[in-house]
């Protein structure tokens, strides 16, 4: 739920699943890395009457570096060649590392040029304001929570596992049997800022687009 600037901070809405932001194809070659950024835009949260073309786009992203949850790499013909997590506490570390810190990893590692593309999804909770309404601190150092009201009942814990797991696998390994997307009702996409790139494509067309070239 969108809130108006005025409107302070967004009541907490019913928890469908663990998911609350979520980036799908973005391209490791339009990652500023050295400035530990992953610069996306929430989609609807221009404004209300803010149209694209009067903002500059650049200053108005939001930085998801920081994030925690899962994540896909990719080849260059769109095969998941490695998938991970980031955030779980191992032993001697505190809070674990964020996904911005995994992807980094990757991008020097040794398995550096075998993917050129990934896909996250973030467990974390922040402000829900419009961009125009948020600082520039709020914006490229969110700060991220976990979400409230998670589900205590043995069903509806199980019932948010599974919806969980599911869109993460349909969204992120696009199976061609999967006719539908997957169920993700609370959580945000996130268009990548790729300042060499066109405007971005809707979703459903980018993800029949991303079909297309598996069959």
């Amino acid at each position: 739920m969108m809130h108006s600037c005025a409107d302070g901070r967004t009541e907490a809405t019913k928890l469908n699943v663990f998911i609350k932001f979520y980036g799908l194809f973005w391209r490791k070659d339009a990652v500023d890395w050295d400035r530990r950024q992953l610069l996306g835009q929430p989609q609807g949260w221009l404004g209300k009457g803010n149209k694209r073309s009067n903002i500059d786009l650049e200053r108005i992203q939001m930085n998801f570096y920081r994030q925690k949850g899962v994540y896909i790499l990719y080849s260059d013909a769109l095969q998941p060649v490695y998938a991970g997590q980031a955030g779980l506490t191992r032993k001697n570390s505190t809070g674990g590392q964020s996904i911005g810190d995994r992807l980094y990893a990757h991008s020097r590692g040794v398995y550096r040029n075998g993917w050129s593309l990934f896909s996250w999804f973030g467990f974390l909770e922040t402000e829900r304001l419009p961009l125009t309404c948020m600082s520039d601190e709020q914006r490229q150092k969110p700060v991220w929570t976990m979400p409230t009201g998670l589900p205590s009942a043995p069903d509806a814990t199980l019932n948010t596992l599974l919806a969980s797991f599911e869109a993460i696998l349909i969204e992120g390994f696009t199976p061609r049997f999967n006719a539908r997307r997957g169920d993700l009702p609370d959580a945000v996409i996130v268009d990548q800022y790729e300042p060499d790139a066109a405007p971005a494509e809707s979703p459903p067309r980018e993800r029949e687009a991303r079909m297309a070239l598996l069959e």
